[in-house]
């Protein structure tokens, strides 16, 4: 979820993030990655709070079944992923993921209109990971992030635990697989035993870094599917798990930076905590070396991040509030008279922020977003993915009840970045 970076055109670098399982739930505990020598010392950025946005956003496509990934083409079209709405079912013609090509016919800035959204694939698997592994949160997961690596193939994320695993312990269905934009699902690049949350590709070099939520890890890929272990992410202040969530090349300077989403708190008084406001977390990363160093500090939800050719860093975060109450497992999330729960996350309190490359201060450019976990940077936008969760339950946020829908915002960024 994030997103996701995207550059297209005169970029040489596609980047992007986020996929949902383990913002709440880690699968392995792992050591971090043992260093030579130590870093040498940096100033990270703090988090700069409630600033007012500098930015509108303009929602150019709604009703979706939470949106992730997305990618833009060279020619302006919009490849979107959508998780699906997370139903258990055996029946696939039931199943409700999909990935979309989205292209705006009458040029009217979205692409609500009948025939602009063509799917490329759909009937994907999805699941939630509250009836499926008791996280205590509305997350819907499956299909995930996405990158585009030439004219008409791409690569994106796939979750689906209903597989099972494989006799060596490895999650069939979690890899990550090429998409032919004519022609459908092809290969299998790799197979892991780990959700994969986001995933940067490399142009020039042709690695693909993913980071893998459930074992800390980030790893780089080449095209023939050879996998190396590029670092591994200690555990946080309090003990939590860091929960790598996006990941974005940062073509100044060659590092890979890495949202550390933060996971639960284990013991809180005798509770679990989803998170600790001020511990999530950007991180640079070496991709030679493994060394990792502080870039922003002091963040509560960081899902996804993403980095422009001068160096500008965005992050977005699913919510900048304290933690609302975990859901119990047998919350009946298709119930048109359930409560109006949050989901674990507070709703509507999600953000994204503009780091400027060099000494300047931080821009909230969008806020009280509903749970945003995908952003996307093309030449001239941005675009975010938001509404996570069960698609139609009602939920509680500041303005009162409403119900969760997907939608794709886009924040123009020719002005901003004068």
């Amino acid at each position: 979820m994030v997103a996701s970076l995207r550059r297209v055109s005169r970029s040489t670098y596609l980047v992007a993030g986020f996929g949902l399982l383990a913002l709440s739930f880690a699968l392995v505990v792992i050591v971090q990655l043992t260093k030579s020598e130590d870093p040498p010392p940096t100033v990270a950025i703090e988090n700069p709070g409630g600033a007012a946005p500098a930015a509108d956003t303009t929602r150019v496509a709604t009703g979706l079944q939470n949106p992730r990934g997305v990618a833009v083409l060279p020619d302006g079209r919009l490849v979107v992923v959508e998780a699906g709405n997370g139903i258990e079912t055996s029946d696939r013609a039931l199943e409700t993921g999909r990935v979309s090509v989205f292209e705006d016919m009458n040029d009217d800035g979205d692409y609500d209109d009948p025939g602009e959204i063509e799917p490329i694939i759909s009937q994907i698997p999805s699941y939630n990971t509250l009836t499926q592994f008791g996280t205590g949160h509305d997350e819907v997961g499956g299909v995930g992030d996405i990158v585009w690596l030439d004219d008409r193939r791409l690569l994106l994320t796939r979750d689906d635990p209903s597989q099972g695993y494989v006799a060596d312990g490895s999650a069939s269905g979690i890899n990550v697989v090429e998409l032919d934009i004519e022609s459908g699902l092809g290969r299998n690049l790799i197979i892991r035993n780990a959700t994969m949350n986001a995933l940067a590709w490399d142009r020039a070099a042709e690695i693909l870094y993913v980071v893998e939520s459930g074992a800390n890890r980030l790893i780089a890929v080449t095209m023939d599917g050879t996998i190396r272990v590029v670092a591994e992410f200690d555990e946080l202040e309090r003990g939590q798990q860091a929960v790598p969530a996006g990941v974005a090349i940062d073509p100044t300077t060659g590092d890979v930076l890495v949202a550390l989403f933060s996971g639960q708190i284990g013991d809180y008084f005798g509770s679990v905590l989803s998170f600790w406001p001020g511990d999530a977390r950007v991180v640079r990363v070496d991709p030679t070396t493994g060394r990792q160093t502080d870039a922003i500090t002091g963040l509560t939800t960081a899902v996804d991040v993403a980095v422009d050719e001068a160096g500008n860093v965005f992050v977005v975060e699913l919510t900048s509030t304290w933690p609302s109450a975990r859901m119990p497992r047998d919350f009946d999330l298709f119930d048109p008279d359930a409560a109006p729960d949050p989901g674990g996350y507070a709703r509507a309190s999600g953000s994204v922020t503009l780091y400027p490359a060099g000494d300047g201060e931080p821009v909230v450019l969008a806020n009280q977003l509903d749970q945003p976990t995908n952003i996307t940077l093309s030449d001239d936008a941005l675009y975010i993915s938001l509404g996570q969760g069960t698609p139609g339950r009602m939920v509680n946020g500041p303005t009162g009840s409403t119900l969760i829908t997907g939608e794709l915002h886009r924040i123009a960024l020719d002005e901003i970045l004068e």
